[in-house]
């Protein structure tokens, strides 16, 4: 896949790493070359262009990326117009950053396929760790729910699902259980996921277990099993 990252700030050019230490064609675009200069050396290409200029994105060939990313920062005309010149090129995916929730409606009432803040996304992740013991990932599934990855609490090791009783008494539902197997000897190990659990099975010292349910529900438990 080939991505264009339009806006080289401090999101922008950490999103255009990212993609392009994952192996991921990536054109850096920004209309200041001392940040271009920054990354030049780790993406395919590094344009220094006015990406809100009518026909700017089409003239250097940016019709042919799949994903175009705008992440222009302060000033949000031109970030704007980057999403409805790109939909107008009919780039198939245009994802696009907001700063204010009128910023979201109006990206995506100009076309852009995804809209997202992270600096919202960024302090609900904090929360998250800072509520939930022993987190390790966590999916907002809606407002208030989530999955969770946590490290098993001490107080549920050595129990089966049956004995703990999620859903009866702790309104939660385990949907899942990593867990690490030592190999040669301890010099390798491998993931093994249990994707559906049973009754019987028993939680081990060092499991994963993904938990879905409310923030509150999520929190009580772990605190209650932790002591």
């Amino acid at each position: 896949m080939k991505f264009a990252i339009v806006g080289i700030g401090d999101f922008g050019r950490a999103a255009a790493l990212g993609l392009a230490r994952a192996g991921v064609d990536v054109i850096a675009v920004d209309n200041d070359m001392d940040r271009l200069d920054t990354i030049k050396g780790e993406v395919a290409l590094a344009l220094r262009i006015d990406a809100a200029q009518s026909g700017a994105l089409a003239t250097h060939g940016l019709n042919t990326v799949d994903v175009l990313v705008a992440t222009i920062g302060k000033n949000f005309e031109a970030q704007a117009l980057v999403v409805v010149h790109a939909k107008q090129l009919g780039i198939k995916r245009v994802v696009a950053r907001a700063l204010t929730d009128d910023h979201r409606r109006i990206l995506e009432a100009v076309g852009a396929d995804l809209v997202f803040n992270p600096e919202e996304e960024a302090a609900r992740a904090m929360v998250q760790r800072l509520t939930i013991p022993n987190i390790k990932n966590y999916f907002e599934l809606a407002d208030g729910f989530n999955l969770v990855e946590i490290a098993a609490p001490p107080g549920i090791v050595g129990k089966s699902l049956q004995q703990l009783r999620l859903r009866q008494d702790h309104r939660l539902n385990l949907i899942a259980i990593k867990r690490e197997r030592n190999q040669l000897s301890g010099w390798l190990t491998r993931t093994e996921i249990k994707a559906v659990p049973q009754p019987e099975d028993i939680i081990q010292a060092g499991d994963i277990v993904a938990l879905v349910g409310s923030v509150r529900d999520l929190r009580k438990f772990v605190d209650a099993f932790t002591r």
